[in-house]
């Protein structure tokens, strides 16, 4: 996904998202991020900026921030029979 550009709004994390994704259509509000030891550090709020350099804004579940990349959490879904 990305690493922290810059801490906003007091306690609030700005990261650099992917921009070859659709944000529109697949929605990362509300997922987990996830550091590069798959710890769970924040989650994600909203999505701004344009298409061409979309950020994610994540409210931290910890104090510290985290260095280097950062991951989202995918859900996975079961499939029924």
């Amino acid at each position: 996904m990305g690493s922290i550009k810059s801490v906003v709004l007091k306690d609030k994390w700005l990261i650099e998202a992917n921009p070859s994704i659709d944000y529109s259509k697949k929605d990362p509000s509300g997922l987990v991020v996830l550091d590069s030891s798959k710890n769970r550090v924040g989650k994600v709020l909203d999505v701004i900026g344009n298409q061409r350099r979309p950020y994610l804004l994540v409210e931290p579940l910890q104090d510290q921030v985290p260095k280097g990349q950062l991951l989202l959490e995918m859900p996975f879904k079961k499939s029924r029979r």
